[in-house]
């Protein structure tokens, strides 16, 4: 492995650079998840309250708001993935180059 230490310096930082992205979009990643299940949560006790109470508008909106937020999560999150999984790809790239040298 005969390679310039200045050229070695740029992946490392470049690598680096991958490293701190794919920690944000699984921090992104986390926190749909945790809006997912507050979705969740919240659209079974609406749930459960229209079969105690039965229907009203209110119930009616509100179950539709928090579907709605668990859609918008669930997208997020699969962003999130596809986005940490093509950074994967790249830093595992990277480390091929930096283990060989090129």
């Amino acid at each position: 492995m005969n390679v310039d230490p200045e050229i070695l310096v740029e992946m490392l930082k470049e690598r680096l650079f991958v490293v701190q992205q794919i920690s944000a979009a699984q921090s992104w990643s986390l926190l749909n998840r945790q809006l997912a299940g507050g979705a969740e949560f919240e659209i079974q006790r609406i749930e459960q309250e229209i079969a105690a109470t039965g229907g009203s508008h209110a119930f009616a909106y509100a179950i539709e708001e928090a579907h709605e937020r668990l859609k918008e999560a669930k997208a997020g999150m699969a962003t999130c993935d596809a986005q940490c999984a093509a950074l994967e790809r790249r830093l595992e790239e990277l480390d091929r180059c930096i283990a060989t040298g090129r």
